[in-house]
């Protein structure tokens, strides 16, 4: 499991590795993985690489900097790892939206050996359930999203590929459709219906003989050899949702 902490202050930050190598030394002796931990003193540092953790231990508080909006970043981004902020002179959970305080965690310096171990073992079970993330990268952005928040991705004239997501957000990311289906082999819900485009058949409002609309009103060209098959994929997926097809048939 991976952990990442966050904290502007020096002692602080020491203070959380050595309670973090320990409760990992403790892992290794119950028989399971212990913990790789990274440690940045500010903001910039974390969000340059911030989708491999599956946990976040963050306190920012100089310079300006606060260790909330630090964590609204990392969501921004698509990150998958579970959020734990750290009380010290900044009651995070007080300026956090109602929203925030059940996305986010919290907990009081000085830190707690059982109350840690509790956040540890959460973010590992948050880690084994968490869906994958594809790396969507274009001139502007490098956005993390899960293939469910994908609701197509079609050819576009620049040669680039052209990323819906459902928050409405289009990207225009530097590769072909044929290279971007490589990448989705844990998704069965996203299919090309042509050479051109593929889309999340949980996101289909309705099937014509030679077109798909989706919920977006957004209509494509489908071929008319990909028609029965896309029929039963959608079928399959509302009688039996987030079930795939093929694992149901075995």
């Amino acid at each position: 499991m991976h952990i990442a902490v966050c904290d502007d202050n020096i002692a602080d930050r020491k203070q959380t590795e050595r309670l973090l190598g320990r409760a990992s030394e403790a892992l290794k002796k119950e028989g399971f993985e212990g913990l790789f931990i990274d440690s940045f003193g500010n903001p910039d540092a974390l969000l340059h690489n911030p989708q491999m953790y599956d946990g976040f231990f963050i306190d920012m508080k100089e310079d300006g900097a606060n260790g909330l909006e630090l964590a609204r970043s990392l969501l921004k981004c698509g990150c998958g790892g579970q959020i734990i902020l750290l009380k010290s002179t900044i009651d995070y959970y007080n300026i956090a939206t109602s929203k925030e305080q059940e996305l986010f965690h919290f907990m009081d310096k000085p830190i707690k050996t059982s109350e840690l171990r509790s956040m540890l073992d959460m973010c590992e079970a948050f880690r084994k359930k968490k869906e994958p993330l594809i790396e969507l990268r274009d001139d502007n952005e490098t956005v993390y999203a899960k293939g469910s928040q994908i609701v197509f991705a079609r050819t576009l004239e620049t040669g680039r590929i052209g990323i819906k997501l459902d928050d409405g957000r289009e990207l225009k990311v530097l590769t072909d459709l044929r290279n971007f289906y490589e990448l989705l082999d844990d998704y069965y819900f996203l299919l090309p219906v042509s050479e051109y485009v593929i889309v999340n058949i949980r996101m289909i409002d309705k099937i014509g003989l030679t077109n798909v609309t989706m919920t977006d009103g957004t209509k494509f060209h489908m071929a008319m050899h990909f028609n029965k098959y896309i029929r039963g994929q959608v079928e399959s997926e509302r009688k039996h949702p987030g079930i795939d097809p093929d694992k149901l048939n075995k």
